[in-house]
């Protein structure tokens, strides 16, 4: 059958294939998009590798022989909008932070598991009523269904609205919906956290009836704090926070104490800014931690989820915006709530009242300009620390392939970014989607081999 006579999708990706075929490398492709985890934009590498020392060097690897004359490297993007093969890797890297400060592994003891410990949940206060969804198990916004806004729209939903439904997160008035001060909620968020952060102990001092320095002494606070935006487009952030005793005779921290000292820490923090100022929201929420069985496990792929999520889930924020041009073919391109958080990001960070915020340097992530994962240093591993650990798992591998003593030194430099065609890009895609697929049947089957045990 001719390609002309398959289906109009199929041939982009069949051409490409065809092509690496006729040059006989079709092998050497798949390999290449294999190594680099089919990722969306692999960077293009052209040069060679040699191996050896001094004058007993010789070439390992040309790129000439290779499709295209290039290799391909994985993008390391974090954003699953930009590369999901990439990001799944980052997610990964985040679970097992966040497990190995919650149960042990990756140099952390296990006794980790039997220290107190809470998950802080620290939420945005409203700027508005907007479309919620309660898995269409209750009204959106019950009330008296007459009542109307000054703008004459109603204040209540009796819709039932689901999870993919695209008005949960809008406001059901956008001309009551603060849309500035959410914007400067976003801003003030990394300070607030920073100020809960110096807080927590001195709440837990008081709690526990000691001073701030024999706290200090014998207790140590670790945290790992991974943000979330919510469908409104605000910012809340996920704490886990553990007490480290630091001798033997510590002062003795309970899970509730330490629960009730990051409510008060929560409660009392403040951020002002140029038109009022930022806290925390009612629903903030703390809730000790029972470690037993896959709790550890369970709680940090919970975490763990949100790393990787984009400012909005079209990728048209992924990347910072250049000029007023930029900005409105964003706006264009997104739903009415979220280019209302951009548009206003974008104007309060052209006003001089508002310039230590940097509201337009960070305007893409609707005013946050905080880390979506970040730690204490006594928490549990690094991200460095993971991507050594890899690094040195293959490098074991090529030493027992090629015996120790060999040396390998690239002269490889970027030639571009990306597939070389639109059917090379399609075939990535399925080759990404076929491999999550295949992980997740791997998934189920042990999952239910675990079960007839």
């Amino acid at each position: 059958m001719a390609i002309e006579d398959c289906d109009p999708e199929d041939q982009p990706w069949m051409r490409a294939l065809k092509r690496h075929m006729d040059q006989g490398q079709l092998d050497a492709f798949g390999a290449q998009g294999e190594a680099c985890g089919w990722c969306a934009q692999p960077i293009r590498l052209r040069g060679v590798v040699v191996e050896g020392r001094g004058s007993s060097k010789r070439l390992r690897l040309s790129t000439t022989q290779l499709p295209d004359g290039v290799v391909l490297k994985a993008c390391g993007s974090r954003r699953e909008t930009i590369c999901p093969s990439c990001a799944a890797i980052y997610r990964g890297d985040a679970r097992h932070l966040v497990r190995a400060g919650l149960v042990g592994g990756k140099g952390m003891s296990e006794d980790v598991a039997t220290r107190p410990m809470v998950l802080l949940t620290l939420t945005a206060p409203s700027f508005g009523a907007v479309h919620n969804t309660r898995a269409g198990k209750a009204p959106c916004n019950p009330g008296p269904p007459k009542r109307r806004c000054r703008h004459g729209r109603p204040t209540a939903c009796f819709a039932r609205h689901g999870d993919r439904d695209p008005c949960v997160g809008r406001a059901l008035c956008a001309d009551c919906y603060d849309f500035r001060a959410a914007v400067l909620h976003n801003a003030c968020a990394p300070e607030l956290w920073r100020r809960t952060s110096v807080y927590l102990p001195r709440a837990l001092a008081r709690v526990v009836g000691v001073t701030q320095p024999e706290l200090a002494a014998k207790v140590k606070l670790s945290f790992v704090k991974v943000a979330e935006f919510q469908r409104r487009g605000v910012v809340h952030l996920h704490v886990l926070v553990r007490a480290d005793a630091l001798c033997d005779t510590g002062i003795e921290v309970t899970p509730d104490d330490l629960s009730l000292a990051a409510m008060i820490a929560a409660r009392q923090v403040r951020v002002a800014h140029p038109i009022g100022t930022a806290r925390w929201g009612e629903q903030t929420d703390v809730r000790p931690l029972d470690l037993g069985g896959t709790g550890g496990k369970k709680i940090a792929t919970y975490i763990a989820k949100y790393v990787t999520k984009s400012t909005d889930t079209s990728g048209v924020l992924d990347r910072k915006i250049r000029d007023e041009d930029d900005l409105a073919t964003r706006l264009e391109r997104l739903d009415p709530h979220t280019a209302a958080m951009l548009e206003a990001a974008w104007r309060l960070g052209g006003d001089p009242a508002f310039a230590r915020l940097h509201l337009r340097r960070h305007a893409h992530g609707l005013g946050y300009g905080g880390h979506r994962v970040s730690k204490s240093p006594s928490w549990s591993t690094t991200f460095a620390e993971l991507a050594r650990a890899r690094f040195e798992w293959r490098e074991a591998r090529r030493v027992q392939r090629q015996g120790e003593g060999t040396t390998i030194e690239s002269r490889l430099r970027p030639v571009g970014v990306g597939w070389a065609n639109r059917g090379e890009a399609l075939w990535a895609h399925y080759r990404r989607k076929s491999r999550a697929e295949e992980r997740a049947a791997g998934w189920l089957v042990a999952t239910m081999e675990g079960w007839a045990a």
